[in-house]
């Protein structure tokens, strides 16, 4: 009887061969290669507070503290004290006062730090559920990190990061079939009521879920059912907060205001400024293209935070963590970032990134952890001075150093504008974000708002800086960036005529600002036409150089008014260095004269005495020469000196 061949078990199908692999065991490497992630992640993260926005949230939270409730209406402007204000992100701020009451700036930067590791640490246990291996979780996720890195600021956007690593785990969960789908489904309901209350972006919630559930109807799996029902719930979850309705309003205001009023976060993304999210949307293009069975529960959830990305770069870095498990999952089947090799070599690699830089700013002396506040981009200079000036009441502000204003001034002080986009009306965001208002149109505005000063930060960039017409508003402080102008108001008049500098200013696109001096005193300035010269030598000193012939012609001018109308000591200064510009013209006779103006002023500059000194030698009076000399002699202290001057002294006097 002969042999029957042996049965061979049937070929599994291709869908189920293509079937992710399961979880990576949770070995020391796997706990490395996680742990390398999240100290690259807490690397971007750690860095000193620049967020502008932070200042008008720590604000908003001690009024909610305070009263116990919602304000509802903007507290913080003069411009519209009682427009609506919708706050959907309350409890971020409450807990941002309670934070910097009892830390200071440095907590709340570490508070960011570690949700922003929470949420990484989350999203690479998706990543290994999914099957993918350490390396490329870690690889993939220090990517998105890399993309979305502008956005590790200390705003409530942290949290529906966190909401976007919530939404994919849920719908990896219930479009496996779940055995626990009921606790599944209470719990994303609990985090979508918290995420309500935190940020409007929670809106993103019922749309992912219903994309996912699409997406497992695809798949032919079992949980299409309950994660659409999840969906409906999401959506009534969002607007359990004390809002209500209103994220609606806000969210529709969203989509109107930007338009009227350009914000950069707003942005459609460009390939100048976002080549990093083009390349990662490219990357997860090619992983679910690549990777079969396409498992469509994630890649639409994905590539709906794509589209939003690609219209408002805000949402980058959402996108950029819901494409990371695609594309690490990828990576594992491609056979990139296997092995332990590969694994504790990209875990060196994230190490060294997050730490080298660290470790050579210790070393040059500076600090290995910087968590306080950033004051490089805050006028302080400048509010110093509007402070000493008594400025603070109804003065216009920009945009941005609106929020820093009420931070520290509310309730003593109000702002024209600030950051909250919805609490002020569509028309105020047209006016502000024109290009052509002229002057006249401005000052209007100005007029009709009761503004009486102005400060302007960022003043090289700032297009609104050329739109103070300086017939009615003088411009008093000028420096580190920032301006300062106050209408000519009678009780602005003392300031004005100690401190008006001679300025006005233009604005294109191309260059920026421009500093244009002033020749013509404007009518109502307080300023003496004699000082008002000497002011605008002193600006085009500092615009044209040394050899400014601008200044020099304001200079003469100045001089050329009666003896006195000058105070002493300038007069004094600006008559010894005219005197040495004629001197090195060759005018001898003149610059005796303006040099004998200084010193009979009472200047004491040796300077002034040796160049009176060689003017005498040219104009041939030998004996006032020599003595000129002799008295040079007799003041200076260099032996070098002494002996020229001696040596030019005898020679006068062959």
């Amino acid at each position: 009887m002969r042999d029957q061949p042996a049965l061979r078990p049937p070929s599994p199908p291709l869908a189920a061969a293509a079937e992710p692999r399961r979880p990576a065991t949770l070995t020391p490497v796997t706990w490395l290669a996680c742990g390398a992630l999240l100290v690259f992640v807490a690397g971007l993260a750690l860095a000193p507070m620049a967020e502008s926005d932070l200042f008008f949230r720590i604000e908003a939270g001690r009024q909610i503290l305070a009263r116990h409730g919602l304000p509802g209406v903007n507290l913080y402007s003069f411009t519209y004290p009682e427009h609506r204000d919708i706050d959907t992100s309350w409890l971020f701020e409450v807990g941002a006062a309670v934070l910097y009451a009892r830390g200071g700036f440095a907590a709340l930067v570490v508070a960011k730090t570690v949700v922003l590791v929470a949420v990484f640490a989350g999203a690479f246990a998706v990543c290994l559920r999914r099957g993918a291996g350490p390396a490329a979780s870690a690889l993939a996720l220090a990517a998105a990190a890399f993309v979305g890195r502008d956005r590790f600021v200390e705003r409530p956007h942290l949290f529906s990061l966190a909401g976007v690593v919530l939404v994919v785990a849920v719908a990896d969960a219930l479009a496996s079939g779940t055995r626990r789908a009921r606790a599944v489904t209470l719990a994303a309901l609990a985090g979508v009521v918290l995420w309500a209350n935190l940020h409007a972006g929670v809106f993103v919630a019922p749309l992912l879920l219903a994309l996912a559930a699409v997406g497992a109807r695809l798949e032919g799996g079992p949980g299409a059912r309950p994660l659409g029902w999840l969906a409906i719930g999401a959506a009534g979850a969002t607007l359990a907060t004390p809002v209500g309705w209103g994220l609606v309003t806000y969210l529709r205001l969203h989509t109107i205001l930007p338009a009227l009023h350009p914000v950069d976060e707003f942005r459609a993304a460009s390939w100048v400024s976002d080549a990093p999210l083009f390349a990662c949307g490219a990357a997860f293009l090619v992983a679910a293209a690549a990777v079969r069975p396409r498992r469509w529960h994630a890649l639409l959830p994905a590539l709906a935070l794509a589209v939003l990305a690609l219209r408002s770069v805000r949402f980058g870095a959402d996108f950029a963590l819901a494409a990371a498990p695609v594309l690490a999952v990828a990576l594992s089947r491609l056979g990139v970032g296997v092995g332990r090799g590969v694994t504790l070599a990209t875990s060196a690699a994230l190490l060294a990134l997050a730490l080298g830089p660290r470790v050579a700013a210790a070393r040059a002396g500076r600090s290995f952890v910087a968590v306080g506040l950033d004051e490089s981009a805050l006028p302080l200079d400048a509010l110093r001075f509007v402070d000493d000036n008594g400025l603070r009441d109804r003065m216009y502000n920009d945009f941005e150093i609106g929020s820093w204003l009420l931070f520290e001034g509310y309730p003593r002080h109000r702002v024209f504008v600030d950051p909250r986009l919805p609490s002020y009306p569509p028309e105020f965001h047209a006016l502000l974000g024109r290009l052509d208002v002229s002057r006249a149109e401005w000052d209007e505005a100005m007029r009709r708002y009761g503004v009486d000063s102005a400060l302007l930060a960022y003043a090289g960039l700032n297009r609104r800086v050329a739109w103070w017409d300086p017939e009615t508003w003088a411009l008093v402080y000028r420096a580190h960036d920032a301006r300062v102008f106050v209408r000519r108001l009678p009780r602005f008049a003392p300031l004005i005529a100690a401190r008006e500098i001679p300025a006005t200013f233009a604005f294109t696109l191309a260059e920026g600002a421009e500093t244009l001096p002033l020749r013509e005193r404007p009518a109502a300035s307080p300023v003496p036409d004699c000082e008002w010269q000497r002011r605008l030598g002193e600006l085009s000193f500092e615009l044209e150089g040394a050899r400014s012939p601008g200044a020099r012609a304001a200079y003469e001018r100045a001089l050329a008014a009666p003896s006195g109308c000058l105070a002493p000591a300038e007069e004094r200064r600006l008559a010894a260095w005219t005197g040495a510009l004629e001197l090195g013209d060759g005018h001898a006779t003149a610059a005796l004269a303006r040099l004998d103006r200084a010193l009979a002023l009472g200047d004491d500059e040796l300077s002034t005495r040796v160049n009176r000194a060689v003017a005498l030698e040219r104009a041939g009076r030998a004996a006032d020469a020599a003595a000129a000399w002799d008295d040079v002699a007799a003041r200076a202290t260099d032996p070098a000196l002494v002996a020229k001057a001696r040596a030019r002294a005898a020679a006068a006097r062959r």
